[in-house]
């Protein structure tokens, strides 16, 4: 199991990102070995919101957004309030976004690792849980 972090997966969906070939294939071995894949509901403003800006087209976005909901691949999982103080705490202490808390906290929650493109997460989260690049 793991988390991906809303900066992999744009660079999924992007062919134009640095990061896409890495991506992709990080993203094809963990459906090879029937990894669950989660992420954060705060997943769909994120991609949404990266893909509307970099390319300047909402309807783009929208469809992007609306695939990711339905992905049978990526489960898409609620922020409860417990989940979001621990995120609150995380942030705190470690100086992470409090978007990109949200992803380590569900990563520790879950038990996993955590599948970031974003240094700041890389770093700051490591000593929380595994934090690795696609």
């Amino acid at each position: 199991m793991a988390v991906i972090d809303a900066s992999v997966y744009v660079a999924l969906v992007s062919e134009h990102e640095e990061a896409h070939k890495g991506s992709w294939d990080w993203f094809q071995q963990a459906i090879t070995n029937r990894e669950k894949i989660i992420a954060p509901a705060i997943i769909l403003a994120e991609v949404g919101a990266a893909i509307s800006r970099g390319v300047d087209d909402p309807s783009l976005a929208h469809r992007i957004v609306q695939e990711l909901e339905i992905s049978k691949i990526i489960q898409i999982t609620p922020i409860p309030l417990p989940l979001a103080k621990r995120a609150a705490a995380i942030a705190i202490d470690n100086k992470i976004r409090g978007c990109d808390a949200i992803y380590v906290a569900l990563a520790e929650r879950e038990a996993t690792s955590l599948i970031t493109l974003d240094r700041q997460q890389l770093e700051r989260s490591a000593n929380i849980v595994m934090t690795k690049s696609p």
